[in-house]
């Protein structure tokens, strides 16, 4: 099981200075090595692979002294980064989906880069070719460091190590379960009845945000002032970003502190956002269903617990105690069945139906192991 731990880096002026060399050499190699690629497929009709390009990069390094002071090793993951971006690309293509060619990446566009391998002691980082980086370790490490990556974001340096914390923890017996719908005017609704309210982060920093890009969009470009207040731009979108990944972890933590087993909808989150010709995009952003869904996922692998997706399609028209179709429209918030005369809100009766989808899918998958408590 892999984990990912996010440090603020603290870097010296020297070290933060050429930390900015090295991701203006890497961004020119990616671009370059792009230019290759792109130049031996139409002159030559051959496509470039990873290894190709690595054999050129040796010869790279023994003429250029700007890229023998980056690492090799993190020179090979940028190579790697474009033949992954390559190979996505191909894929796309194959399936049928909108194929998106790789691009070059412009100043500011480039901002991540990788080091296969790191050394950590206290609260130190050995980069390779700087030496000791300090950071700020505000909980400890787990498990085996595989690797790091080093990121430059609104004028401050981060760092992620990717550790493995060997295998996960084995599936628990299930003794309680919830189904949850996920909305817009509440940010999800269980199938006990309970209502988390949507924090609607973005919505109440809007006025805010906005005067920060009027003002950005009053600066001369290229200036100093521009760029300060690119930056102020910029650190108020991580703040909102922050507020929901940090709502969406401490709701399922607390969520998977009660229950051994939630079942969601499994939604297309991208295709809703551009759907309906954008009329609920901003506010599909700001509840911030797919953080919310990745950290289920995460902390149920985590615990040793249950994260059942489920396939959303009639959860909501569909009686939770009946089983017949009651057809509502988007503004019906009760759902009241004329069959069985169940009357409750559309979002609980939805949650339950999810629940029960979620709970015969983990029976299927468990058949035989008495998974079930209850």
């Amino acid at each position: 099981m892999l984990r990912s731990f996010r440090y603020r880096l603290q870097p010296t002026s020297r070290q933060s200075e050429e930390l900015k060399n090295w991701l203006s050499s890497l961004r020119h190699l990616y671009n370059a090595a792009l230019e290759q690629r792109i130049a031996a497929f139409k002159m030559r009709g051959i496509s470039l692979s990873f290894y190709d390009q690595c054999k050129e990069l040796t010869e790279l390094r023994g003429s250029d002294a700007e890229y023998k002071k980056v690492p090799c090793a993190t020179e090979q993951d940028t190579l790697k980064r474009l033949d992954k971006s390559f190979k996505a690309f191909f894929l796309r293509v194959k399936r049928g989906q909108k194929p998106g060619f790789p691009r070059f990446r412009g100043y500011d566009r480039y901002n991540t880069f990788g080091l296969p391998v790191v050394k950590v002691c206290g609260n130190r980082v050995n980069i390779p070719n700087m030496g000791m980086v300090k950071f700020k370790k505000y909980r400890e490490l787990e498990g085996e460091i595989r690797n790091a990556n080093v990121t430059f974001k609104n004028n401050r340096w981060w760092i992620s190590f990717v550790c493995d914390l060997g295998e996960s923890p084995k599936k628990q017996a299930v003794s309680s379960a919830v189904g949850i719908d996920v909305g817009l005017t509440s940010f999800a609704t269980l199938s006990n009845g309970e209502v988390i309210e949507n924090p609607r982060f973005y919505r109440k920093a809007e006025e805010m945000l906005a005067k920060r890009q009027q003002s950005l969009s009053k600066k001369v470009k290229g200036s100093n002032s521009r760029e300060r207040a690119k930056v102020l731009v910029g650190r108020a979108h991580e703040h909102i970003h922050n507020q929901r990944v940090d709502h969406a972890r401490k709701t399922a933590v607390a969520l998977y502190k009660r229950f051994d087993l939630i079942s969601h909808e499994d939604l297309n989150i991208k295709g809703m956002v551009v759907s309906e010709d954008g009329k609920f995009s901003k506010s599909i952003n700001d509840v911030g269903w797919g953080q919310f869904i990745g950290a289920l996922q995460s902390k149920a692998e985590y615990a040793g617990k249950w994260c059942v997706p489920v396939n959303p399609r009639g959860t909501t028209q569909r009686c939770s105690r009946c089983g017949e179709n009651v057809p509502k429209k988007l503004s019906d918030r009760t759902h009241d069945c004329s069959s069985c005369g169940l009357v409750l809100g559309r979002d609980e009766n939805a949650a339950i139906n999810i629940l029960a989808l979620g709970r015969s899918a983990v029976e299927c998958m468990a058949e035989g192991q008495g998974i079930f408590n209850v």
